[in-house]
């Protein structure tokens, strides 16, 4: 009994390395397992979260399907953009239709496409038509109009074209300046329009008295009627040769009263001799009748290149012919408001 009850009082046997009791040696380790498995623990849970904000990191945003903004006013477009998460990249540009500024006329990708969310969709925007409204034009020049409608649409459809046959009437105005005009300035454009003018044919006309062109070298006698814008007609007289090519007769004759723009009918002589090199003749063309004189101009190229004017008048249209004398391959162009209407090489 005795000795049982020493055994229960026996002091705890002391671990001779670290001077402990087996009791305090298994909570120490208990302890240390413990807290190995806490930070084991959370290195799995840091690992996982690490793994997971890598693969959502990789697999990217969502994909949305882009939708159809074309034809659609800028904002709708940029709202209907916004709902899918995608956004605009925006370039504006002239159209020919005044009625789509502001709107949507292409997008890329297209409507349909598959795309991740967050992509920029290119939206081009129309800025409507070079010109909306009608331009205010009384005042002007019919030729000017004409001239700044060409240039203004020369990449653009048309919107505003002048309607024929154009109007004209006596007035105190100088001939082809426009007096009225329809639609009235700044009008809407809301498509091809059409332009219908007035205008003026210049005072009604006045008499003047012929000049005498006869024994006249006919350039002399082009350099007079050049100077009054008063047309004329050349022909040629085979039976009078003369050395210098003169004016032989006219119709109608010096002295007689005429109406201004009256065709003065010049016969000159054919110049005997020539040049090796020289050729002579005549350039003649049959104009359509203009209600306004228009700018006649007559050049030659050498063939060396070099360009000259060698006349320019208002001529108002109907038959032309000019005697001209120039080095052999030389061209001779005849041109109403530069465009070409004849064009001759000398031989």
């Amino acid at each position: 009994m005795i000795s049982k009850i020493k055994s229960l009082i026996k002091p705890p046997v002391r671990d001779s390395f670290q001077g402990k009791t087996d009791l305090e040696s298994r909570d120490e380790k208990n302890f240390f397992r413990m807290a190995l498995g806490i930070i084991l623990g959370t290195l799995l849970v840091l690992f996982f979260s690490f793994m997971i904000t890598f693969f959502v990191s990789v697999r990217g945003a969502e994909q949305t399907l882009v939708p159809n903004v074309t034809g659609e006013y800028l904002i709708d477009g940029l709202i209907n953009l916004q709902e899918k998460e995608l956004y605009p990249r925006i370039q504006v540009r002239y159209t020919e239709d005044p009625l789509e500024k502001d709107h949507i006329i292409s997008q890329d990708p297209k409507a349909g496409s598959v795309v991740r969310a967050g992509k920029r969709i290119k939206l081009t925007i129309s800025k409507g038509a070079v010109v909306d409204k009608v331009g205010s034009y009384t005042g002007l020049n019919l030729s000017d109009v004409k001239t700044q409608l060409q240039t203004l649409f020369a990449s653009y459809k048309p919107l505003m074209v002048i309607k024929e046959p154009v109007v004209f009437v006596f007035d105190d105005a100088t001939a082809g300046t426009i007096l009225e005009q329809e639609p009235i300035a700044d009008t809407p454009l809301t498509g091809l329009t059409e332009l219908i003018f007035v205008v003026s044919r210049g005072p009604v006309g006045k008499k003047y008295n012929i000049d005498d062109f006869t024994e006249l070298r006919w350039m002399d006698a082009v350099n007079r009627l050049v100077r009054s814008n008063q047309p004329f007609v050349f022909t040629l007289s085979e039976d009078e040769p003369g050395n210098n090519s003169v004016v032989l007769k006219q119709v109608p004759a010096s002295g007689k009263t005429v109406m201004a723009g009256t065709r003065i009918n010049l016969t000159i002589s054919t110049p005997k001799k020539l040049a090796r090199d020289e050729g002579f003749g005549m350039i003649e063309l049959t104009l359509p009748d203009y209600p306004v004189s228009v700018d006649l101009t007559v050049e030659r190229t050498e063939t060396a290149g070099r360009a000259e004017t060698i006349m320019e008048m208002k001529h108002p249209g109907g038959r032309f012919s000019m005697p001209y004398r120039e080095k052999i391959g030389t061209e001779i162009t005849v041109k109403i408001y530069d465009e070409v209407v004849k064009k001759i090489t000398v031989e």
